[in-house]
């Protein structure tokens, strides 16, 4: 069988402009104009006022020309309704049972198509086919998200990578790095970063993190490496959205009696600050206490220049992958070029992350590289050294 998982007005954009009555409606005129007509023959099961369960069998036919017309429908989001018309958005989920070899029974395949819708409305697209992987994902990420409730704040430590100077290769702070403890060992953040984000576990697990990067500042790092030493936070958008956070890091601040300038503020390229949001004013603000503004990963993604622009930037973290490819790859070299300008034009100092080779170094103190981190300048460790 094949199952199609529906989700009228998932944003609540139709509810908030037509009132939620009238976008039940018109979510209902969806289904009627739509997909009854494109297969009439479906068996259709209401689930709730904007959500629709779509189910199959082998002998049906319709279903490409289904998903075709509901696609190119969408395009406009425009749907006939009395005198004029109204906006609505859809997110579809689809499950075809034979290309779900793992999907043995009917109930497998709807969970395979409710794991594709949720994909759709996270993802903000219009129709997700599953794959045989999907459902597993959003299982894994229930249960990570289960365990990250269930832990405390001692579940979550930090290691510290040094950052050092080209120029002497003398250490002057360290990057703090999160580690969850489990029953299954010690784990990096690829495993859990991005469940904790989209349920906002991030906040608590964070402001823990914060505790302890600038205590071990205060108590560690400048007592080992000197006064002006500095240590980096790496705070997510959904941190950043945490109206108290700027106050909660000045408190912690103060408490542990460093000055600003020696806490970096690590935000991702790749990471969501709009300007006008709670994210970009607390970049701001964050700024105007007096700590360092650094984007992390630039070459990653495609926010480099508008977070030069509009944020109150001080260094950037040249991401590894431009790194490796700056001796042997004319794309990567024109890139980090490019940054290079950019950067002396603007007065922002310059990291090169991720360096495991002896052999670029030179290369990157001619390209005016004033600091690096990598392999080749020591690991991340429980304790700064």
């Amino acid at each position: 069988m094949t199952a199609i998982a529906v989700a009228a007005d998932p944003y609540h954009r139709a509810a908030v402009a037509y009132g939620r009555a009238e976008a039940a409606v018109v979510a209902d005129e969806f289904v009627d104009q739509v997909l009854r007509a494109v297969i009439p023959a479906a068996r259709f099961e209401q689930r709730s006022a904007f959500e629709w369960l779509i189910w199959l069998s082998e002998s049906d036919v319709g279903l490409a020309g289904l998903v075709d017309a509901a696609r190119g429908h969408l395009e406009s989001r425009l749907l006939e309704y009395g005198d004029s018309g109204r906006f609505l958005d859809i997110c579809m989920g689809v499950a075809v049972g034979a290309e779900l070899p793992e999907a043995v029974t009917g109930r497998a395949v709807i969970d395979c198509a409710d794991a594709a819708l949720s994909t759709a409305i996270v993802g903000r697209h219009t129709v997700v086919f599953a794959d045989s992987g999907t459902a597993e994902q959003i299982r894994s990420d229930v249960d990570i998200a289960t365990r990250l409730s269930q832990s405390d704040g001692d579940d979550f430590v930090l290691h510290y990578q040094p950052i050092v100077t080209l120029s002497d290769r003398r250490t002057v702070g360290y990057e703090s790095l999160l580690r969850w403890h489990t029953e299954a060992g010690l784990l990096s953040p690829e495993v859990f970063l991005a469940v904790a984000e989209d349920t906002s576990l991030i906040v608590p697990i964070g402001r823990h993190s914060i505790d302890d990067a600038i205590r071990t500042l205060a108590t560690e790092v400048v007592p080992t490496v000197g006064a002006d030493a500095f240590v980096s936070l790496n705070l997510s958008a959904q941190q950043l959205w945490d109206t108290a956070i700027t106050a909660y890091v000045a408190d912690t601040i103060e408490a542990n009696a460093v000055d600003p300038e020696q806490v970096w503020i690590e935000i991702r390229e790749n990471e969501a600050v709009e300007l006008g949001t709670p994210a970009e004013r607390a970049v701001a603000q964050l700024h105007e206490i007096g700590c360092i503004i650094c984007v992390d990963d630039l070459g990653s993604g495609f926010s480099a220049l508008r977070y030069v622009r509009d944020l109150p930037v001080d260094v950037v973290k040249v991401d590894k992958t431009l790194i490796d490819g700056i001796l042997d790859d004319s794309a990567s070299g024109a890139l980090v070029h490019a940054i290079r300008d950019v950067a002396q034009s603007t007065g922002i100092g310059m990291v090169a992350e991720g360096v495991e080779d002896e052999s670029v170094v030179p290369a990157l103190q001619e390209l005016g590289f004033q600091f690096a981190q990598g392999y080749l300048f020591g690991h991340p460790s429980p304790h700064p050294r």
